[in-house]
């Protein structure tokens, strides 16, 4: 899959490293599936659409469990999503977004699955690894 930032996790990205502006970003990240068509670099955190029922919840993705490699790569380890009591249709692909107790939650970045939309039906997994890459 091919992921991109969108404009406003480059902007919250450039509020951190240059104001140290952390309204936007509490400790942690969150992990979620969309569900948008062709979500575009103007997509924003309050415009995404996930799937409902079947047990769906962001995850968690803990700051400390975030290490990074070679060629400024960061990597989490992999998380599984899994629907309980009913199907999940739609599914693009996925987002990791900030989360802002005092400021207003962000998409840091979003990757569309060439396969979408997908169906993952009741018990089965949708597995995501997440790599990123500066660049």
């Amino acid at each position: 899959m091919a992921g991109f930032r969108p404009d406003e996790g480059e902007t919250v990205s450039n509020a951190i490293l240059f104001n140290r502006d952390l309204a936007d970003r509490d400790a942690d990240l969150e992990l979620g599936l969309f569900t948008n068509v062709a979500p575009g670099e103007t997509i924003t955190e309050a415009a995404l659409t996930e799937p409902a029922g079947g047990g769906y919840a962001r995850m968690t993705l803990t700051d400390a469990s975030w290490s990074e490699s070679p060629q400024s790569q960061v990597n989490h380890p992999q998380k599984v999503f899994t629907p309980a009591g009913a199907n999940w249709t739609g599914v693009q692909g996925y987002f990791v977004a900030t989360k802002a107790a005092g400021g207003t939650q962000r998409i840091l970045m979003i990757e569309v699955d060439p396969n979408g939309p997908i169906t993952v039906n009741d018990g089965n997994d949708y597995a995501v690894t997440l790599h990123a890459t500066s660049t």
